[in-house]
């Protein structure tokens, strides 16, 4: 059998880099318009991949129940799963919009703009003026500062009430998308992952090390996340009953779900209910005390109270400090809006476990090499 001429083999290797320079090129063109077609829909799916890494455990165990069978194993969790949230947020938003009923008939009917008209500030902030001459302590009386807001929150309503109704349409379209994200992963996720491990170029024992990073970082961080909020809810909830303020139990559950947002969390409740108890105090409506026991409890018990149970909850599981973890949680939020409470401390985890692969190979060939070299 002839051999090839040199020339027509080189053009051969030429032919076969340029076709896979062409199909690296076209793969990399169908995965950024893959990406374009699935980002609005990146939340849903996320979560719902969250969701699922999880409860699979639960989800294998219930599969095995019914005899092997995917489909109705993934339906019988995305029931489950279903009612554990529809319920809660079903009676947890009806007794929101009790309590704001009752917050708006009393706006309507005046009492709160004749509490208003009853705090007198201007006559304890004159000693400013021995400092600041030009400053006018009238600019600051809740005259000036609160009651425009509260002749204009019936309008308000009015104006943004089609926006909260297309929000409630956008929450129930994500939970339905959300789902059906759960039903692929809970009945693909397995062979996924297998194809995932063939196409892998890193060795075997890389990619192990990667599924167990991933899974781990999820876990910890939902189990921070829960037993954190969980904590400040209960701790907010019992200042409020202590202090007496009205529904400290469901203001403890609000608290609870606020404590998921970084920045803002329990203090949603805390500082708004301690307001109060200073201006119902300053009117001689409720002992002092009231107040100044829930402003400390607040910024002590409950605000603190996360440093201890985060870490507890986390224990045994691939953790961040706790400086990277705050950056990684806001800076997440930030690119990937609430599903970044996972996201963020994910990608730092990962990045942490690639720079302990390339510090543990690029140590083991150095190793190698030294060894190897002549004495």
């Amino acid at each position: 059998m002839s051999e090839l001429p040199e020339s027509s083999l080189e053009q051969k290797r030429e032919w076969r880099l340029a076709g896979v320079i062409f199909f690296g090129l076209f793969a990399l063109l169908l995965l950024y318009a893959t990406f374009l077609i699935l980002w609005p829909f990146m939340t849903a799916i996320l979560l719902g991949a969250i969701v699922v890494i999880l409860t699979f455990g639960l989800f294998k165990r219930v599969r095995a129940r019914l005899k092997g069978s995917s489909n109705r194993a993934a339906l019988v969790m995305l029931l489950g799963i279903t009612l554990i949230i529809v319920i809660p947020a079903l009676v947890l938003s009806m007794l929101l919009v009790q309590q704001a009923n009752v917050v708006f008939q009393k706006l309507q009917s005046g009492e709160a703009q004749a509490m208003v008209q009853r705090i007198n500030l201007t006559q304890h902030l004159q000693w400013i003026k021995r400092f600041a001459p030009s400053f006018d302590p009238a600019t600051l009386s809740p005259q000036q500062l609160l009651l425009p807001a509260i002749r204009q929150v019936p309008g308000w309503v009015a104006r943004h009430g089609g926006v909260l109704v297309g929000g409630l349409a956008s929450v129930v379209l994500g939970f339905a998308l959300m789902l059906l994200s759960m039903f692929f992963f809970y009945v693909e996720g397995e062979s996924i992952l297998v194809q995932l491990s063939v196409l892998s170029p890193m060795p075997k024992r890389y990619d192990e090390e990667f599924r167990a990073r991933f899974g781990d970082v999820i876990e910890a961080t939902f189990r921070g996340q829960l037993f954190t909020g969980l904590a400040q809810g209960i701790m907010t909830g019992v200042g409020l009953a202590i202090t007496g303020v009205p529904g400290a139990v469901f203001w403890g559950a609000v608290a609870s779900l606020l404590s998921l947002i970084p920045m803002v969390g329990a203090a949603a409740v805390w500082v708004p209910a301690s307001v109060y108890l200073v201006l119902a105090a300053s009117m001689g409506e409720r002992p002092w005390w009231q107040a100044i026991v829930l402003i400390l409890w607040g910024v002590l018990p409950v605000s603190l109270i996360d440093n201890i149970v985060r870490p507890w909850a986390m224990k045994g599981k691939a953790q961040l400090p706790a400086i990277p973890l705050l950056f990684a949680v806001l800076g997440g939020m930030q690119a990937f809006g609430f599903v970044g409470l996972v996201i963020g401390p994910l990608v730092f985890s990962l990045l942490a476990a690639v720079i302990d692969i390339y510090q543990r190979s690029f140590s083991t060939q150095a190793s190698a090499v030294i060894s190897e070299s002549p004495q």
